[in-house]
């Protein structure tokens, strides 16, 4: 028999439908015949998150609730000021026989109960929520009603209903600048912000439309819709933005940069820098943040994916003592942050490293570097020329965008310093016939290129809800477009469900996918006469590269991720999967 703090805890997540009557019942017959502690048999049913709100909840003696599965009533939130919601962390989400139930993550908190009772004239009914949870809910509940969070700056009591239109503002000779002073529009972009480094996003996307402004997050390479704030806010939150990272606010009808330091503290105190972007669309301006968090670049090259024999080359490559090391992929595919767990890995004492960028985006310690400046000709190839003279052994420029770059590059490695930099090319081979396209003689691109790195970041199956399944030799040709070779009958792979834990994504995380050529002398010899990129990536793959989609699969097999993933990401490629297994 389980003790009487167990049985309180099970009916208490029962009571706030934290789990169902089935699941209940499912969480009691494992109890009593196993004998396991009600937390274990509650973790299958529910995430960790709901189990540490249900036992605090269990401490106070009052109910819990998930705020992310429940929409306010109306005429709940009309009964608080958005203002008060978000000063106060609480959030109406029930209103009944002059009731008014909130949801709070104080809720011993006899004062702000008192002050809720006195301004919304109802009895309230306090319920635990987790802080961050109620953040998140007061956006998608005063967004979605509408102007309640644009009146809280400009007029009425705490506890008033206030409704204004885009011709009210006007009437008032409210300014956007002014606007974008007010603290409900502040906290507005901060809880943006908030939730987005909080969900792993690596950017924000503010777009507006006719009728709506809408909020969508990168989150593991794809796109999410996310509440959407009140249309009337899209000036005030993209002056906002514009103030935070001090561009010109007047200025909208061209394109701007700006930059954002930030500390989110609800998140663990994380550093954060956002790299700002603003673009006038015919509907308002665009804004896109991106999201550098300085943890990300906590790790190294072991931490990449990278599969042994991998691995085992790019030790190789950034050992060379001269010569040039290209990352290629598209944007977003992680080069930069291969790039620099490189340069961490051969960092010493012993080594002075340099590099130039567009833009910095993370600061590493110990390392000099170099923001791009083009109004004052600080470019990537000006830039190289100085740093050639500040007597430096490795060298990382950014990406190599055009003739110039390319030239100082090959330059800077065949006057002995390794050089790291990026292309953008969809496999490794392609950066070889870039450099030449770009005007580099063919016998300078074979007598200093290193080594080439292709790749792209496939997202990770969920651990806590994937499932494992046999896949049908059929269903495997179709996807990838190879032959099946001897696939094993007990082959068993990764597919995503979806569950709390992954907000039913099926997915959290990701892994790189590798493609890695060390230049040999056959290599050398086909880039002088000029091989086309499909001999090269031949010649390459007899040698033992393992292409994006061979490594994909390899990764698939080893449990990370899914088929599905793996074509999404990678072209087809002509190998066996039966060598693979």
């Amino acid at each position: 028999m389980f003790n009487a703090v167990g049985r309180s805890l099970v009916q208490l997540m029962l009571d706030s439908e934290l789990i169902s009557q089935d699941e209940h019942q499912q969480v009691l017959e494992e109890i009593e015949t196993t004998g396991v502690t009600h937390t274990q048999a509650l973790s299958k049913f529910v995430d960790s998150k709901s189990l540490v709100l249900a036992k605090q909840a269990l401490e106070s003696g009052v109910p819990c609730v998930l705020l992310e599965d429940i929409v306010p009533e109306n005429e709940a939130t009309e009964r608080v000021s958005a203002s008060f919601a978000y000063r106060n962390r609480v959030l109406p989400i029930r209103l009944s026989e002059g009731t008014l139930t909130v949801a709070m993550a104080d809720v011993l908190d006899i004062m702000l109960i008192d002050e809720m009772r006195l301004v919304t004239e109802c009895e309230i009914e306090p319920v635990l929520a987790a802080e961050g949870d109620i953040e998140a809910a007061i956006i998608r509940a005063y967004g979605k009603t509408a102007s309640a969070i644009l009146s809280e700056g400009i007029k009425g009591p705490v506890g008033a209903v206030a409704t204004l239109e885009r011709e009210t503002i006007d009437d008032f000779g409210i300014s956007e600048q002014d606007l974008s002073q007010d603290p409900t529009v502040i906290n507005a972009v901060d809880q943006i912000i908030i939730d987005a480094v909080r969900l792993g996003a690596s950017d924000i996307h503010i777009e507006p439309f006719p009728g709506e402004l809408k909020i969508r997050y990168r989150i593991d390479g794809v796109l999410e819709d996310q509440p959407n704030p009140s249309p009337h806010l899209q000036a005030a939150i993209t002056s906002r933005i514009k103030i935070m990272a001090s561009m010109n606010v007047a200025e909208r009808r061209r394109p701007l940069d700006g930059k954002i330091g930030v500390t989110v503290q609800s998140v663990g105190n994380r550093q954060i820098d956002l790299r700002v972007s603003t673009v006038p669309t015919v509907h308002g301006e665009s804004v896109v943040l991106r999201i550098l968090d300085r943890q990300s670049i906590s790790f190294g090259l072991e931490q990449l994916g990278l599969l042994e024999e991998n691995l085992d080359q790019f030790y190789r490559m950034i050992q060379k003592p001269h010569g040039i090391i290209l990352a290629t992929g598209p944007t977003g595919s992680g080069k930069t942050t291969t790039l620099y767990a490189c340069l961490k890995e051969i960092h010493t004492p012993e080594v002075k490293i340099i590099t130039i960028e567009d833009p910095v985006e993370y600061e590493l310690e110990g390392i000099n570097q170099i923001q791009v400046n083009p109004e004052i000709n600080v470019t990537f190839a000006a830039g190289l020329r100085h740093i050639l003279r500040q007597d430096p052994d490795k060298v990382l420029v950014g990406e190599i965008r055009d003739y110039e770059t390319a030239e100082m590059a090959i330059h800077t490695s065949l006057t002995g310093h390794l050089v790291f930099s990026s292309l953008h090319t969809n496999d490794a081979a392609s950066a070889v016939t870039r450099l030449v396209d770009m005007g580099v003689e063919p016998y300078l691109v074979a007598s200093t290129l290193e080594g080439i790195i292709a790749q792209r970041l496939a997202r990770r199956v969920c651990p806590h809800c994937y499932e494992m399944y046999t896949p049908e030799p059929e269903r495997i040709q179709d996807l990838l477009g190879t032959q099946t070779g001897v696939i094993t009958a007990n082959l068993l792979i990764p597919r995503a469900v979806g569950c709390k834990e992954c907000r039913d994504r099926g997915y959290k995380g990701r892994i790189g996918l590798f493609e890695v050529i060390l230049m040999s002398e056959e290599l050398r010899e086909m880039t002088i006469q000029s091989a086309s990129a499909n001999q090269l990536k031949r010649a390459a793959m007899q040698l033992g590269m393992k292409t994006l989609r061979e490594d994909g699969w390899r990764k698939v097999v080893a449990g990370y991720t899914t088929i599905e993933e793996v074509v999404r990401l990678t072209q087809e490629d002509e190998f066996e999967i039966g060598e693979v297994v």
